[in-house]
């Protein structure tokens, strides 16, 4: 009985691999048995990142039961991470053309 663990970017360095099993059982159970089996550095970057159980994101620490055969995706935060606009922007005030028709997708009139 096993549940398919894949580790992403940071985690999959952390852990020295990008595939692994636990068992199967609630979200946090199945997490506590990963940080328990690798290192502080592991447990630190496995508490920023996103989850999906079964493809679906999940928080953390919901009581999500990860079933026999199941799978867990562990995405730490990529490069960036922000939700910020930083200075110098396009925007959308001054450049209409441009910002709609990277919105609205290519078309023949791209900058008009």
């Amino acid at each position: 009985m096993a549940v398919r663990v894949r580790l992403f970017a940071a985690l999959r360095e952390a852990a020295g691999t990008s595939e692994t099993t636990a068992s199967p059982g609630p979200l946090p159970t199945v997490l506590d048995e990963l940080r328990a089996r690798y290192d502080e550095r592991f447990a630190a970057r496995l508490a920023v990142c996103a989850v999906l159980v079964d493809g679906n994101p999940t928080p953390l620490d919901a009581p999500v039961d990860v079933p026999d055969g199941g799978e867990v995706a562990l995405l730490p935060p990529f490069s960036g991470g922000a939700r910020r606009e930083p200075s110098g922007w396009l925007d959308t005030a001054s450049a209409p053309g441009v910002c709609s028709s990277l919105r609205d997708g290519p078309s023949r009139n791209r900058f008009v």
